[in-house]
């Protein structure tokens, strides 16, 4: 119990954790994509400002950083898992609880074209915002850094400062480069609208 406080507990509790931003992100897109089917249903026509705002969120943050999440947790895992899931707090949790917060969700984000008609929004706009979203979570984890006298990943304390900004920019470039290909996969395989140059 007392690892799990000291690793979940404390300042910024479970919201340290990028996973959790994820979570966030994916749960909050389909009670509002719901909401804003219920609204077209009501109106008898969707509303293109409010399915707009649900297909920019939908492709500019939710699938990345859920291929983000799983590329980088399992990666690490594979490679150390000391690096961000210590096996001191394995037996604290279902050994289910990896795939259903790291591996599972990765389905939804992958079938949510497929079933649902999403317009790509402009490619510069969404690395903008992209851009954002990183600067954030950084921003927020050197608070947490400040707050708690260390890194929430294990492998961020055992890096140099130098070594540090390499790994976090290599993370942002491969968000950047999941962001293109999920633009393509949804062009490809999705139901999709080509709105690059409608939507601003």
């Amino acid at each position: 119990s007392s690892g799990i406080n000291a690793e979940y507990g404390g300042f910024g509790g479970r919201l340290k954790f990028l996973t959790i931003w994820g979570h966030f992100l994916q749960v909050g897109y389909y009670i509002f994509a719901a909401l804003v089917d219920l609204h077209s249903m009501c109106r008898g026509s969707p509303c293109s400002k409010l399915k707009k705002a649900r297909d920019w969120w939908f492709s500019t943050l939710v699938f990345p950083i859920t291929f983000l999440v799983l590329i980088l947790f399992w990666g690490l895992f594979h490679y150390d898992r000391e690096l961000v899931f210590p096996k001191r707090l394995a037996g604290k949790f279902d050994p289910m609880y990896n795939h259903m917060v790291h591996s599972y969700i990765i389905f939804w984000a992958l079938t949510e074209p497929l079933v649902t008609q999403i317009s790509v929004p402009k490619k510069r706009s969404g690395l903008f915002f992209i851009g954002i979203f990183a600067v954030s979570y950084i921003v927020w984890s050197y608070i947490v850094f400040l707050k708690i006298g260390r890194w929430v990943y294990p492998i961020l304390n055992i890096l140099s400062d130098g070594q540090r900004i390499l790994f976090i920019l290599v993370s942002y470039v491969l968000l950047v480069c999941i962001f293109l290909a999920t633009r393509a996969y949804q062009k490809k395989f999705g139901r999709v609208e080509v709105a690059a140059k409608k939507i601003q």
